[in-house]
């Protein structure tokens, strides 16, 4: 009996398998040539001829490029909310309410559910739950991120409950983010092995923990304190990520000896240890880093503060795409922000290197991607400037 392919062949693994069996071919009969090989390879599976073997394997190729298509189409008309897209889409195919595609906004390979999730779509997440959707998901391809990971991270405590109410599982990341400490004792009892093989982002575990209990059993396990995930961040940098909320972890894990940067405590709005930093140092109060951490987590009278110390009211990120301190309240939706960042001067016309948008640009685009309400105000806010500042 011939043998199946696998589920996704790959024709350039067909031709390594092929001259392998060259090799062993040529150990009996050195004169063997490859199409001998390829050939037996064929038989191997099933086909007349090699030509016949390549023919299947690019149908079967093309046709899961054309469901991939399909897969990208759903997870767009979810993330963008087009629930009746949605709808449709699923009772013409059911099993797309768990297939797995590319993200429609950013990386990774996500579920229907996650993409609803990400983009606060409560409406599309109760039609996904009804028509079957994986309350715990499918996550190898979104840096194991699950639907309930991301139910705490992007503030959906109705999705979060309609998940534990459904079976979601609680490993250990999710205590350390839904802040159960007496669920992370018991998974971290000793004798327990509950440490994740693969830790999400591909870091330290110890940047998922929410709370001082959590911070010091981790460390006592010896979990990393310093190691970086895919973004380069560490755990004390993805604490202070949080903003005001990472400010009590911040806190604990300088009292365990980690050192933090100046950005981090412009993130969780520590204005009186930057004013002793800066009154030491007083370049810090240039750094981009710092002016982006006030902004991105809308600490406005450190904002201000800074400005007054020489910040440069057009301070860029160093990762991602790159935007301006402008871009960045104006994706937020922050317009308290969008003005003070205006009438000190800041650039409403810059473009960011990585889409080629303005400030106003993003705004609009975060309507749609952050399902955020007020980004509409910002947009028309910046829209009415018309490339001039406000007099």
């Amino acid at each position: 009996m011939s043998q199946a392919l696998p589920a996704r062949p790959n024709l350039d693994w067909l031709r390594k398998t092929a001259k392998q069996e060259l090799h062993e071919l040529r150990k009996t009969n050195p004169g063997a040539k490859l199409a001998s090989a390829q050939l037996a390879l064929a038989r191997e599976y099933g086909f007349r001829s090699w030509r016949a073997l390549k023919a299947e394997v690019d149908r079967q190729q093309a046709l899961a490029s054309s469901g991939d298509q399909t897969v990208a189409a759903v997870l767009r008309a979810v993330g963008t909310g087009q629930i009746d897209t949605v709808r449709a889409m699923l009772a013409a195919t059911p099993e797309l309410v768990n297939a797995v595609g590319p993200h429609p906004f950013w990386g990774g390979r996500p579920q229907p559910l996650h993409v609803s999730i990400d983009t606060k779509r409560r409406d599309v997440f109760d039609l996904l739950i009804a028509a079957g959707a994986d309350v715990n998901g499918s996550n190898e391809h979104n840096e194991h991120w699950s639907p309930l990971m991301l139910t705490v991270h992007r503030g959906q405590p109705e999705m979060r409950r309609v998940l534990l109410e459904r079976g979601a599982t609680v490993g250990l990341v999710e205590a350390l983010m839904l802040e159960d400490d007496a669920l992370v004792e018991k998974l971290l009892r000793p004798g327990k092995s509950a440490l994740p093989a693969i830790e999400p982002n591909s870091g330290s575990i110890l940047a998922f923990a929410r709370t001082p209990f959590a911070i010091d059993r981790l460390l006592e396990l010896g979990v990393a304190s310093d190691r970086k995930d895919r973004w380069d961040t560490t755990p004390i940098q993805a604490m202070s990520r949080l903003g005001p909320r990472g400010r009590p972890l911040v806190q604990h894990m300088l009292k365990r000896g980690i050192a933090a940067e100046p950005q981090e405590y412009a993130r969780i709005g520590d204005k009186d240890t930057l004013a002793a930093l800066i009154a030491a140092k007083p370049d810090i109060a240039k750094s981009d880093a710092v002016m982006m951490g006030a902004v991105d987590f809308g600490h406005y009278d450190l904002a201000q503060w800074l400005l007054a110390q020489g910040a440069n009211v057009n301070a860029h990120s160093d990762w991602g795409s790159q935007g301006s301190a402008l871009h960045s309240a104006a994706w937020n939706g922050d317009l308290r922000m969008v003005k003070l960042l205006v009438e000190a001067g800041a650039d409403v016309t810059a473009r960011d290197p990585e889409h080629n948008n303005t400030p106003a640009g993003w705004a609009e685009v975060a309507i749609k991607v952050t399902n955020n309400p007020d980004c509409k105000d910002v947009a028309d806010y910046l829209a009415g400037l018309d490339g001039r500042t406000p007099s």
